[in-house]
């Protein structure tokens, strides 16, 4: 039976070939783009995967109390202290690690200095998650001072020899013993590493004051992470009460503090999973993938729609081979059968030809900024290939079973007369069932409007943010990363370059996102407010452009190593309560270590990207947090600029790799996601409309094939062009004005969810909603003035005597 259904499908596609074309085409761009999002998925969900214990770890987790919904921030990190009281005390946990942040800086080897983001292990990490070593054994993290380098990395620092036994400095916390060499994992992993270096070392490198001295406190939730191996027997919820317990119990935290709820989080629902601060890496959450799945949604209901508008429109012609079948004995499950077989070919056909779009779209989503710079990179599986068949065969049963239902409940004599006539209810015409097709055309209209509509929201917003005034100099600065190095030295240097005018130091960029903050009071009994700073020298102020309102600025001969002063912005100066910025000057501000001067005031600027609204900020004199000179330069020669720094930090150190560029270029590129963004939406946006448009081709040309005779009269009556068009179109017409007027203040509420989350944004205005509807009405009027003037150039006499 099966073979028959096919040979019946395959003559019936042969013999349809501009309707198999339109169709084959529309469902195999939408199945590209969701092919993509189907190898994102799987890609998500083979992270750990290698872990032989994999469904049994997990990860403790913070929250702030009150703060513990999806979208509330919660902390991958846990106070030190859990692991060892859970393993040692707790039959249900079968083991456990610990890792710490703290080893971020220089690693430096004979050959080779490289900046590193890298953690510190125990003794029991390369016991509980399965990494193999190239060279070492699984005692390698026992002794302090020991490492263990990844691939990369130890080729990099001995490209010529063996890494097993050598030593590495790391910056002044001392030398370190190479025990092992970690091969790459067979999967992606969130616990990415350089590096890791025993955390036995920490209790040394404290003595010395050169970590946290409350890096195990366990009112320290920051720096830490644990993991612990639970009994497969063992009750998720009862282990968390116990946890909360043991917090509750060792933890001292002020009176006023909401206190902290912790979480298991199992390994392998880390990525995808929820937005947790302090990650060891960056994967894309779970929402980002529901919203790309979103769009692909968006796409493959366009091709759905698409695909029963054209099937249904094209069964005018097959209503006598429905007939004859029916006639002939054929039960509507034969005939159901028949049309899924046909669907789900079609469907297999279009794979195929969306298998070669998507792997353009997998090297184009390679390439995109935002994904390149987060490492997110999609790696084609084999294994992914199943589910890809696998959808194609889901989607050709759903695109199929309407069309197949709806013929197959149409009468055996009316299928012979050829009327699509349903046997449901005598009531039911030809035109019922075309008021329903609009409805779906309708739909597909309303997703593209609002597609359209969120891509020139999208571009508005990017050139707004990226054209906005911050209120500082960008264009003039040229930032040089200094490693750490001298400051003196890398002045003298660089400031005697040609087109130098200035230079000055600080610890971050503005406008990007990043924020350094601590508490401070002004008053006795006030409550301690949260100032932000940037560490900046005695020049920051004039290279940068800003306005100072009151006071005077950082004296030049200023101590670095006795911190007496501090300039704040105006927000703060509102913040802390003084009356006016001359009466800030002078008074004092209160940490809980120091008291510091305020010397100036400086008028407000967008420190902060320009989503977010200006807080309290203060610049303060700290030298050894200084990340980038900045490079005051003149002329527009940004190549020639480019090198000739670059050539002068090959002079002035060799040994590290030169990163710099211009500080306008670093803040615009922070708000590329919304031109990435706004470019995947404009392909998806481009595919929907393309089907959306061979839809709503297929059901003007079904409309007015039903009324070619209206047509042939009208024309033997004298009937012009122009009026031909007014009447034929008017309904359509009607049905897409309807559609926007619903769809558009739609798409605007949608927008605006996001866009009034905004702290600065571009007005929404006509500028936005013009151009997205003379687009639907110039590709709506192109289709029907095209099938009225192919219709209304035939021949009368053949149209009046074609029944």
């Amino acid at each position: 039976m099966l073979k028959n259904y096919l040979k019946i499908a395959l003559r019936n596609l042969g013999k349809h070939k501009l309707f198999t074309s339109l169709n084959i085409f529309g469902l195999s761009v939408s199945m590209s783009v969701c092919l993509v999002l189907i190898l994102l998925v799987y890609d998500h969900f083979q992270y750990d995967k290698f872990h032989a214990n994999k469904d049994s770890i997990y990860r403790i987790i913070t929250y702030t109390n009150g703060h513990q919904g999806p979208f509330d921030e919660g902390y991958a990190t846990s106070p030190l202290g859990f692991k060892d009281i859970l393993v040692d005390n707790y039959s249900f946990v079968k083991g456990g690690t610990n890792l710490n942040t703290y080893f971020r800086g220089e690693i430096r080897s004979p050959h080779k200095i490289l900046e590193t983001r890298s953690l510190y292990g125990d003794k029991d990490f390369l016991s509980l998650f399965g990494f193999e070593l190239l060279e070492g054994d699984k005692n390698a993290l026992d002794e302090p001072f020991s490492i263990i380098l990844n691939e990369d990395m130890a080729g990099k620092l001995f490209p010529e020899q063996q890494a097993l036994g050598q030593t590495i400095d790391f910056e002044d916390h001392g030398s370190y013993k190479v025990t092992g060499v970690v091969k790459d994992p067979p999967s992606k992993t969130h616990l990415q590493f350089d590096a890791m270096a025993s955390i036995s070392t920490l209790p040394f490198l404290n003595e010395k004051q050169l970590v946290r001295a409350d890096f195990d406190s366990w009112e320290n939730i920051w720096g830490n992470y644990n993991y612990i191996l639970l009994d497969e027997r063992a009750s998720i919820p009862e282990v968390e009460k116990i946890i909360n317990e043991i917090a509750s119990t060792n933890q001292e935290l002020e009176d006023d503090h909401p206190g902290y709820a912790f979480e298991l989080q199992a390994l392998t629902s880390i990525v995808p999973g929820k937005i947790l601060g302090n990650e060891i890496s960056f994967a894309l959450p779970w929402f980002v993938l529901a919203f790309f799945g979103f769009l692909g949604l968006v796409v493959l209901i366009t091709a759905t729609i698409n695909y029963t508008n054209l099937s249904i429109a094209k069964s005018l012609s097959r209503a006598k081979e429905i007939g004859i079948r029916k006639v002939n004995g054929a039960s509507k499950r034969q005939i159901v059968s028949q049309f899924l077989v046909e669907s789900v070919l079609t469907s297999c056909m279009s794979l195929v030809l969306a298998f070669i779009m998507y792997k353009y779209l997998v090297k184009a989503f390679n390439e995109i900024w935002i994904f390149n710079m987060a490492g997110v990179t999609l790696t084609d599986s084999i294994y992914a290939y199943g589910y890809f068949v696998l959808f194609a065969i889901v989607l050709g049963l759903l695109t199929g079973i309407g069309p197949s239902l709806f013929l197959s409940r149409l009468k055996a004599i009316n299928s012979l007369k050829g009327k699509l006539r349903s046997v449901t209810s005598k009531k039911k015409s030809i035109f019922s069932y075309i008021s329903g097709k609009r409805t779906l055309i309708s739909i597909q209209f309303s997703l593209s409007i609002l597609m359209l509509i969120t891509i020139l929201i999208l571009h508005k917003q990017a050139n707004f943010l990226v054209g906005a005034n911050y209120g500082f100099n960008d264009s003039e600065i040229f930032f040089v990363t200094t490693y750490g190095q001298d400051e003196a030295a890398l002045r003298s240097h660089f400031g005697s370059i040609p087109g130098v005018e200035d230079l000055a130091f600080t610890s971050h960029h503005p406008g990007v996102g990043r924020s350094n903050g601590f508490t401070a009071h002004w008053k006795e009994g006030q409550e301690p407010i949260t100032l932000y700073h940037f560490a900046v020298d005695h020049n920051y102020i004039d290279v940068m452009g800003l306005e100072l309102i009151a006071g005077t600025q950082f004296p030049e001969n200023i101590s670095d190593t006795n911190e007496k002063f501090i300039i704040i912005n105006e927000t703060a100066l509102e913040t802390y309560g003084f009356e006016s910025s001359s009466q800030a000057i002078g008074e004092a501000l209160h940490f809980d270590d120091r008291s510091l001067t305020i010397s100036g005031v400086i008028k407000d600027y967008h420190w902060e990207p320009l989503m977010a609204s200006i807080r309290p900020l203060a610049l303060r004199i700290m030298p050894g947090n200084y990340e980038f000179a900045y490079l005051k330069v003149s002329g527009d020669d940004i190549i020639n600029t480019k090198n000739k720094m670059e050539e002068a930090w090959i002079e002035f150190d060799k040994t590290r790799d030169f990163q710099g560029g211009f500080l306008n270029a670093e803040i615009d590129q922070f708000y590329q996601f919304f031109y990435d963004l706004g470019s995947i939406l404009t392909y998806i946006a481009l595919l929907a409309l393309s089907i959306t448009s061979l839809g709503f081709l297929g059901m003007v040309s079904f409309d007015l094939k039903t009324k070619i005779k209206e047509i042939g009269i009208r024309r033997v009556l004298g009937a012009t062009f122009q009026s031909l068009i007014f009447s034929m179109s008017k309904g359509f017409v009607i049905m897409i004005c309807i559609t926007s007027l619903l769809a558009i203040p739609l798409a605007l509420w949608i927008n605006n969810l996001w866009v009034n989350a905004m702290a600065y944004h571009a007005p929404i205005g006509l500028s936005i909603i013009i151009p997205a509807a003379a687009i639907i009405f110039v590709i709506a009027g192109a289709t029907i003035i095209s099938q009225v003037w192919v219709n209304a150039n035939r021949n009368p006499t053949e149209t009046l005597r074609s029944e």
